[in-house]
């Protein structure tokens, strides 16, 4: 075992060696990285409104507004219609996210959904519809862009539980769980 004691090393490399630790030191205390986080990140922006674009080229549209109730959580409403086929979907949806970030509208969330749906398809040579309940888990990304990052680009997916018995969805053809899927462009203000 190698003991080394302080009077074995000279003077001079003592002395400079204490100096830049207590000069490390202080600059470690002092540096902004090691500061006390604050309590919430600033952001300009707190709501967006979008729309969906593919409603213009296919059957899919919706418009979306979402506003920041807290660090990190949001609280939105989506009204949609989408037709896949004969089948025509009119949802509603309110939305509860949380960003883990804590910076609402950006980056990753993930959600609740609570909606109500108005669905039409043809049965037996007649158009029927039934209206039902659902509630969803979310999981979306946003992109803020542009100089003023006011610019939203949304995606995400889901799970929507449909509120029906199977008896009462089976002469409809309606799947339990229902896959949702997300694309918005918008704005923040």
């Amino acid at each position: 075992m190698l003991q080394v004691t302080l009077t074995a090393i000279p003077r001079e490399i003592r002395v400079r060696g204490r100096s830049l630790l207590i000069a490390s030191l202080s600059l470690a205390i002092a540096s902004p990285s090691n500061a006390q986080s604050p309590a919430h990140v600033p952001i300009p922006y707190t709501t967006f409104v979008a729309i969906n674009p593919m409603g213009i080229p296919f059957n899919v549209a919706s418009v979306e507004i979402e506003s920041g109730v807290a660090n990190g959580t949001t609280i939105g409403g989506v009204g949609s219609y989408t037709a896949i086929g004969d089948d025509r979907y009119a949802t509603v949806d309110l939305n509860v996210r949380y960003y883990p970030s804590e910076v609402v509208l950006d980056g990753l969330s993930f959600g609740l959904s609570l909606g109500r749906t108005h669905f039409t398809t043809p049965v037996d040579s007649a158009r029927r519809s039934k209206d039902y309940g659902t509630v969803g888990l979310l999981a979306d990304y946003n992109w803020l862009l542009g100089a003023r990052r006011r610019f939203i680009v949304g995606t995400g997916i889901g799970l929507k539980r449909v509120l029906l018995s199977s008896d009462a969805r089976s002469p409809f053809g309606i799947d339990q769980p229902t896959f949702t899927a997300r694309f918005v462009l918008g704005l923040a203000f």
